[in-house]
């Protein structure tokens, strides 16, 4: 019976060990590592190596902080959304409402955009091309 009792202990000791870190203790030091990037200097090749390397994991733990703390899916979104106000665009400072819809769809609906965007985008290179040779060949 005792080791039953200690096995679940173990169990509970990794489930806590793995969790994802409280999202405030996340952030900041995602937030460190990315200070400590910037004030490093370029010849400082395998601090910056290092550095980039902990934002990684460090952003990974913070999404992973968000899903614990808001859930997943879109009322996990919405739910983050609404608490934290809407994510940084990653190619400037500002938010687009596009940029927002966009981080907003599920993989899949973007993936059947995308598809169909680059289809519509052949057959109009395809009609373009078409007519061209129909001018040419009748001068």
């Amino acid at each position: 019976m005792r080791l039953v009792g200690n096995r679940h202990a173990d169990e509970l000791l990794l489930e806590e060990m793995l969790a994802p870190p409280p999202l405030e203790q996340a952030r900041s030091s995602l937030e460190f590592w990315r200070q400590r990037r910037r004030r490093l200097a370029f010849f400082r090749v395998t601090e910056r190596r290092e550095a980039d390397e902990m934002i990684r994991r460090w952003h990974a733990r913070v999404e992973a902080a968000e899903r614990a703390r808001f859930g997943t899916g879109l009322y996990g979104r919405i739910r983050r959304l609404l608490v934290l106000g809407p994510p940084s665009w990653p190619f400037g400072p500002k938010t687009t409402l596009v940029a927002l819809a966009w981080r907003m769809l599920p993989r899949r609906v973007a993936m059947i955009v995308l598809a169909s965007l680059g289809t519509v985008l052949v057959v109009l290179v395809g009609l373009t091309l078409g007519l061209a040779i129909l001018v040419l060949q009748a001068l």
